[in-house]
């Protein structure tokens, strides 16, 4: 499953920051990252849009930021077809 199976529609490329769950005093940054806000309460993230990433969920609880947003389009769709 690809995080467009999950949902195909609102995927952003950007850089995400979480707290490090093995010391709560620091941050993990990762960068370039394809994300989607959800399901309710967490944060979706794989590195790519490959049929084969590893998908990760993380609570909106352990989100520090998410920045550098731009919207990406699924592989076998348009622009047009986003809209």
């Amino acid at each position: 499953m690809d995080i467009t199976t999950v949902n195909d529609r609102h995927l952003y490329e950007g850089r995400v920051v979480l707290r490090d769950p093995e010391n709560p005093a620091a941050q993990v940054e990762m960068a370039r990252r394809i994300v989607r806000f959800g399901p309710p309460g967490w944060l979706t993230v794989v590195e790519d849009l490959s049929a084969d990433a590893d998908i990760a969920l993380y609570p909106t609880s352990e989100v520090v930021s998410v920045s550098r947003l731009r919207e990406v389009v699924p592989r076998g769709t348009t622009a047009a077809a986003e809209a």
